[in-house]
C-alpha cells in the first residue's frame, strides 16, 4: 500500500494540534478561520489513493459556498474562508470530526 505524502501528515498534525486545542475552549469556528490556509496548501494529490476521495469530500465541504465577491466582483473571501464563515458549531463540529478521522488513518500509514 503506498502511503500518503510525509507532508500530508505533517500538516496534519499541525491542523489537528490547533483544532484540538480550540475545540475545549468553544472556539472551534474562530480557529478554523485561523487554520483555513491548511485547506488549500494540503493537497489531495499529497494523500493516498486509498485517502484521496475521502480529503477531496473533505474540502468539497469546506469549499460548497464558493468565494465572496464584492459589487465589483472582486474577491474579498476565498472560497474556505467564505465556507467556514456560513457553518454553524454543529457543522463545524462534523467538520473537524473528519479532518481528526482522516488524520487518524493518514497516522497509521506512518506507524
Amino acid at each position: 500500500m503506498q502511503k500518503s505524502n510525509i507532508y500530508a501528515y505533517t500538516e496534519l498534525t499541525k491542523l489537528v494540534n490547533e483544532l484540538k486545542a480550540s475545540s475545549a475552549k468553544g472556539k472551534l469556528k474562530e480557529k478554523l478561520m485561523s487554520q483555513y490556509a491548511y485547506f488549500n496548501i494540503i493537497e489531495p494529490r499529497y494523500f493516498s489513493e486509498t485517502l484521496l476521495g475521502e480529503w477531496e469530500s473533505i474540502l468539497g465541504l469546506i469549499k460548497h459556498k464558493g468565494a465572496k465577491l464584492d459589487e465589483e466582483g472582486k474577491v474579498v473571501a476565498n472560497e474556505v474562508r467564505n465556507t467556514i464563515d456560513h457553518l454553524t458549531d454543529r457543522e463545524c463540529q462534523v467538520l473537524v470530526d473528519k479532518v481528526y478521522a482522516i488524520y487518524d488513518k493518514v497516522k497509521a500509514e506512518y506507524v
